[in-house]
């Protein structure tokens, strides 16, 4: 039969062992609630990025090194969930924490421009090509 004292002894001994792994936990160094953009934020000089890297669940074109204006909603909403979870993991790491408030803000850009793309009826009809640049005209030799 366990006495009182021996019951809280072990009680005891499991919450210190508890509060140990809470201590170690990571914690996240900035505000994790997905953030927001206006139309000035989206029509200034940062607002409409590139695309860097293609979401690892989008089965469609690659949209790799389009502005993000030139991107379909569908992609943008695939992309805003990609740049959220860098966002979060960048915030656990304190060498990569500075960048966190970046992607955090580019997650934001990309579900501001897919909400105006919806409002809009979407952006200007471009077909992605292989490689995914949209310049390709710009880039092409005139022969004439």
């Amino acid at each position: 039969m366990t006495t009182p004292d021996e019951m809280l002894r072990r009680i005891e001994q499991k919450l210190d062992e508890v509060l140990k792994l809470v201590k170690y936990a990571p914690t996240p160094t900035k505000d994790l609630a997905p953030k927001s953009v206006n139309d000035a934020d989206l029509d200034g000089k940062y607002g409409n990025p590139e695309v860097r890297l293609v979401p690892s669940k989008w089965t469609g074109p690659d949209y790799k090194g389009w502005k993000f204006a030139d991107c379909p909603a569908e992609f943008l909403d695939e992309m805003s969930g990609m740049l959220d979870a860098i966002s979060r993991k960048q915030s656990q790491d304190p060498a990569k924490a500075k960048f966190a408030d970046w992607s955090a803000k580019d997650a934001a850009r990309a579900r501001g421009w897919a909400a105006r793309h919806r409002a809009n009826g979407g952006p200007a009809k471009m077909e992605p090509l292989p490689g995914g640049d949209p310049d390709w005209m710009n880039d092409a030799q005139d022969p004439f």
